[in-house]
């Protein structure tokens, strides 16, 4: 008789995102298809940075852990292709990159001690500020939290003051007052926490960046044929729904802000724009010359000509 399996999956994001929401689902889909034999909990919330949900994961102290992509940097360059300035503004650009890059992403995770289980999208990635930004020097008066060092690199460059944080650690500094904007998506309940003190959105479409759901390899290669064959099918089956998704979810989002009370804008300071372009592409080419042959190549598959970028 095929024995019941209890695992526990970790994420630093609220529920009510879209890679939340795929927790959720996923769990929901993997204790259906194997009649109640698999169960995951779910905790969100938690105050962990990315690498140390993947070290947890790696570890066993978690079963299964929901990363975002640009954090994961540190541990190794590649898993910032996700989340590059201005690369992925759309849900069709954004998969087909996902397209060339998961076959490494898979693999480098493997070397870690995890299995990539499925990819969950993040709506685009605006800039959320106190007050509205006029100019460049409205820019640069701006304290902003930031999620990884590219676009931190990239708010610098465009003369505003960066600092990275994780998101629970922003929705702190916000109350206190020490900050006057953030780089989110501001997506589902992250959304509806920065709206309480920021009241601008501007969608800049910075970025599509994307998460990963990982699980403890070990732990996967030792279930019995029909357990993985269902965690595989709860996987595919929760990454087509959230891509799918992903368009709508934008649209709710921004009805969203805009019924509490949040202007929402299409457009930002032509001159502010530019530098943000100038200071993604300085980023992404800072990132290229540290980057391996092979990793730095991905973004050539995705560009055909070097005039893509």
């Amino acid at each position: 008789m095929q024995s019941a399996i209890h695992l526990n999956a970790a994420s630093a994001y609220p529920e009510g995102t879209l890679p939340g929401i795929g927790l959720s689902r996923f769990a929901k889909r993997l204790r259906e298809l194997s009649c109640s034999k698999a169960t995951v909990e779910c905790r969100h919330d938690l105050p962990l940075r990315a690498t140390a949900i993947l070290d947890a994961v790696h570890r066993g102290d978690f079963q299964i852990g929901e990363l975002y992509c640009g954090a994961l940097s540190a541990v190794d360059r590649l898993f910032q292709i996700g989340s590059m300035p201005f690369q992925s503004s759309t849900r069709a650009s954004a998969m087909q990159l996902l397209a060339v890059a998961r076959p490494h992403y898979a693999q480098r995770f493997g070397t870690l001690g995890v299995r990539l289980l499925y990819v969950s999208p993040w709506p685009s990635t605006g800039l959320w500020t106190r007050e509205p930004v006029h100019s460049r020097m409205d820019f640069e008066r701006l304290r902003i939290s930031t999620y990884d060092d590219m676009s931190a690199d990239v708010v610098r460059s465009a003369g505003g003051q960066a600092v990275q944080m994780p998101i629970g650690e922003a929705l702190s500094r916000l109350r206190n007052g020490q900050l006057e904007g953030v780089l989110s998506s501001g997506d589902g309940a992250a959304g509806q926490r920065l709206g309480k003190y920021l009241r601008c959105f501007y969608d800049i479409k910075y970025a599509t960046p994307i998460s990963f759901a990982v699980m403890n390899a070990e732990l996967y290669l030792g279930l019995t044929v029909d357990q993985r064959r269902f965690v595989d099918q709860a996987a595919q089956a929760v990454e087509r729904s959230l891509w799918c998704d992903l368009d709508g979810r934008i649209r709710r989002n921004h009805r969203h802000m805009m019924a509490a009370g949040v202007q929402v804008f299409s457009e930002l300071d032509a001159k502010l724009k530019q530098a943000l372009w100038e200071g993604g592409n300085k980023a992404i080419n800072q990132w290229e010359q540290g980057a391996c042959d092979q990793t730095a190549s991905i973004l050539g598959e995705y560009f055909p000509s070097p005039q893509g970028r």
